[in-house]
């Protein structure tokens, strides 16, 4: 009797984690929408309490994404963010731009290693330059200071249709535009 319900109980495991695979998978479309305004510069922080200052303008492209640690979707995000950041930022440069109100959280969420990538929005005026209303939420900024998307809610950002995307909005005919002086 009880390795027979044992045994269900572990077939009905099986079929959750197929079914919750399958609806999670469903669920991550992406959520693109076409922009054309100038790009706010942003003062954040670093990891060791130093200010940066982000340009709109840059040698690069760049994809300035808000987050917090107490927001589920963006705790489900953020691990597929920091691939992106890693992949090629010689091409697109990364910012997760933290909203947690102090780096403890953020430091435990890293497990003692915040990445380079990732600073915080110490007062809140980056999200209020971006006119933020939700988490997660994510920008990307042309070379020349341009917002020219903006990605809505969550996102799996190294899937092969993500990269293409990518790829697509910061690629002409292999080349990054030249920012204007």
């Amino acid at each position: 009797m009880v390795v027979a319900v044992l045994g269900v109980q572990i077939a009905l495991l099986l079929l959750y984690q197929r079914v919750e695979h399958g609806r999670v998978a469903k669920e991550v479309p992406v959520a693109l929408e076409a922009r054309s305004e100038p790009g706010p510069d942003l003062v954040v922080e670093r990891a060791d309490g130093s200010r940066l200052t982000l340009g709109a303008r840059s040698d690069r492209y760049q994809l300035v994404h808000f987050w917090a640690t107490w927001c589920p979707p963006c705790v489900k995000e953020i691990p597929s963010l920091g691939r992106l950041a890693g992949r090629d930022p010689s091409r697109l440069r990364v910012w997760a731009v933290s909203e947690d109100r102090g780096w403890a959280d953020v430091e435990q969420f890293f497990e003692g290693s915040i990445p380079g990538h990732v600073v915080r929005d110490p007062e809140g005026g980056a999200a209020r330059a971006y006119s933020v209303r939700q988490l997660p939420d994510t920008y990307l900024v042309d070379p020349g200071g341009q917002v020219v998307r903006r990605f809505a809610s969550r996102q799996e950002w190294d899937t092969h249709e993500m990269r293409g995307i990518l790829r697509h909005l910061t690629e002409e005919n292999g080349v990054l535009p030249t920012p204007p002086r």
